[in-house]
Formats: C-alpha cells, structure tokens, sequence
C-alpha cells in the first residue's frame, strides 16, 4: 500500500506519542472496531478458540459488515482505572495499538486527525505543526524506518 506524505507525518507522531494513560480513549470509543487478527490475538491471549474469543468478546460492527466490535466499549471492560491501564495490553486491538494517530481509517487522508478526547494528542499537535515541513519529506531512509514501524505496529509482518 503505497503511502501519502501525511502517512508519513501520522507515523512519526505515533511513535512520538507520549501517551499520559489516562484512559479517555477506553471510555469514549464506541464502538472499539476489531479485526481478525485481533480475534486470534485475543483467542491466543485468553487460550480460547477463536470461536470462543468472537462469542465471548465480540459482536456485529454496527456500521462495517466485515468488522466485529468489542461487546462492551464505552467503557472498554479491559481498561484498569486503577492501573492506568490495559488489562489485555499484550493482546489489545490494532485500533488501540494505532490511536491516536494511525486509526485504519487515517491511512491515505489529507492532514491530521487529532482526537480531542485525548489530551496527549493536542501537545502532539504543537509539535507536528512545528516541524510540519521536515516531517512531510522524510529521506529514504526514513520513510523506510516509518514504514517498518507502521507494520509492526499493525502487525502487518
């Protein structure tokens, strides 16, 4: 999938990201989009079927006919408030592996998306503005870095 220069920009804020776990995203996002490699990272997390983590995790995206969505998302049942954190962190959705900068739906957008649930993303913003220019018209090599870190991150590879 070729990417766009924006792609490149939403990367680097990703991996810039200072998240401050404060859990806003867990509570407001609705509904929590989960694809199937997320359901055979939760089956394998919980020790379950696939099957089974889809019955006992998931039901009908209500808007995409190929998507599932986490039964109970507002707020998430696997945000620990008094963790300041995810209960399932190693198995958690791509969507929360990418937020708040890579959403799925982001890729291939003109500009940046910031969510203004999440107050870490607003002093991303500042910076990104900042440095706008640089972060457009990565090198070869970083764009190769960015794009590696954009697979990982997605668990593309």
């Amino acid at each position: 999938m070729p990417l766009d220069p924006y792609d490149y920009v939403r990367i680097q804020a990703q991996l810039d990201f200072q998240c401050r776990r404060c859990g806003m995203c867990c509570q407001v996002a609705d509904p929590i989009d989960i694809y199937p490699k997320d359901i055979r990272r939760l089956a394998s997390y919980f020790n379950i079927s696939a099957e089974e983590a889809v019955e006992e995790y998931t039901i009908p995206h209500p808007t995409e006919p190929d998507l599932r969505a986490f039964k109970e998302s507002m707020p998430c049942r696997f945000y620990d408030d008094a963790l300041k954190g995810c209960k399932i962190y190693r198995a958690r959705p791509m969507v929360c592996r990418c937020s708040p900068f890579l959403s799925p739906g982001q890729i291939g957008l003109q500009g940046i998306e910031i969510y203004e649930d999440c107050p870490a993303s607003a002093d991303d913003l500042k910076r990104i503005e900042r440095d706008l220019e640089r972060l457009l018209n990565p090198d070869a090599r970083t764009r190769k870095r960015l794009e590696k870190a954009l697979s990982k991150m997605m668990q593309l590879e």
